[in-house]
């Protein structure tokens, strides 16, 4: 079998389960504050993967596995701090954008310094590939609100995924039972109030939200340290995969319980341990796809069709929600579905 063909395939089952997890946790969200959501999947998971892993005997990979996986779930899980704290502070639409786009970038660069040139149709690939990103995952503000709307918005946030990210890279999740809508989504605060509930628009707050440049800021070294994470997961395929899996999910929950020692959720601690266990366990399957697809092949090219998850999130919305794509995310998804044919000829 075609080893280009092979990782395109396990690509596109590591974005169909990361989409599906952030679709998962997005609905979560509304229930819990993030964060919960979030730790109480890792948690879940690490305990799933230590039993699996101590029950049947499986052997320890080398050190140097083991510390590249630990260091990537650790700071995966906190580039994911930054970025909601980056959501939080305004407009999503170009921030999500901005880290989805630097969570792709930085593999393929990355690739391209350590194993060289790819091929001449790879590389176009590789850029329909950064195109479909950016179009599926950038939402601009609308500019005119209407004065007298109201609507509940909830950011599809890349919840779990590394890449995502584990991305507000997906859509925006709305609530079906309002009966009034607004164009413009209400900047939440994640780690300020850590509610991780939308908030009802009023007449007062009614503007389009602008995007400061500390948000840009965050946003990005949210997305340098997601790339970096794909990267180091990469150095560390060389093991067993569910041990390497395990390493990053026990420094992943380090993470996360350092997070939520410092800044605790104001809101109550209850209703987010289905929708984490949901979450955590499409998240976990689509880590083991993606460290299996970087065996395949070049880094890059599983990379780029990993980081196309937001359209498998965006699919499920509109599916389950009816929450349909607008054209910029149609464009997106059929230049996603051109990136993945070049990238597995």
């Amino acid at each position: 079998m075609n080893p280009s063909s092979t990782a395109a395939g396990l690509g596109l089952l590591s974005a169909s389960t990361w989409g599906g997890s952030d679709f998962i946790g997005g609905l979560g969200s509304r229930r819990a504050p993030a964060l919960l959501v979030v730790a109480s999947g890792h948690m879940v998971s690490l305990l799933v993967l230590l039993a699996i892993c101590l029950g049947t005997h499986l052997a320890l990979p080398g050190r140097h596995d083991i510390v590249f996986s630990a260091i990537g779930g650790f700071e995966g899980a906190l580039s994911l701090a930054l970025f909601y704290r980056a959501l939080a502070m305004g407009a999503m639409g170009l921030t999500a954008a901005l880290t989805g786009l630097l969570t792709a970038l930085v593999p393929v660069l990355f690739s391209l310094f350590y194993n060289g040139l790819p091929t001449l149709l790879a590389s176009f690939g590789l850029a329909v590939g950064l195109a479909a990103i950016w179009l599926i995952t950038h939402s601009p503000a609308a500019k005119n609100p209407k004065p007298n709307a109201t609507k509940r918005w909830v950011p599809q946030l890349s919840f779990l995924r590394p890449g995502n990210p584990k991305s507000s890279t997906g859509p925006v999740l709305r609530d079906a039972l309002t009966p009034e809508t607004s164009s413009v989504p209400h900047p939440i605060r994640v780690l300020g109030e850590m509610s991780g509930k939308p908030q009802p628009l009023t007449n007062r707050e009614n503007i389009a939200p602008t995007t400061t440049p500390t948000a840009l800021l965050l946003g990005a070294l949210a997305g340098l340290g997601f790339g970096t994470q794909l990267v180091l997961f990469k150095m560390a395929a060389g093991g067993s995969l569910l041990w390497i899996m395990t390493a990053a999910r026990a420094a992943g929950v380090a993470a996360m319980l350092l997070v939520l020692v410092v800044i605790p959720p104001k809101a109550p601690w209850r209703g987010f341990w289905l929708f984490g266990i949901l979450a955590g366990a499409l998240d976990t399957l689509g880590n083991l796809f993606y460290i299996q697809t970087t065996r395949f092949g070049r880094l890059d090219v599983a990379a780029m069709i990993c980081s196309l998850y937001p359209a498998g999130t965006i699919l499920l919305a509109a599916l389950v929600l009816r929450e349909w794509p607008t054209r910029r995310q149609f464009a997106g998804i059929a230049l996603a579905l051109a990136a993945v044919v070049l990238l597995s000829i």
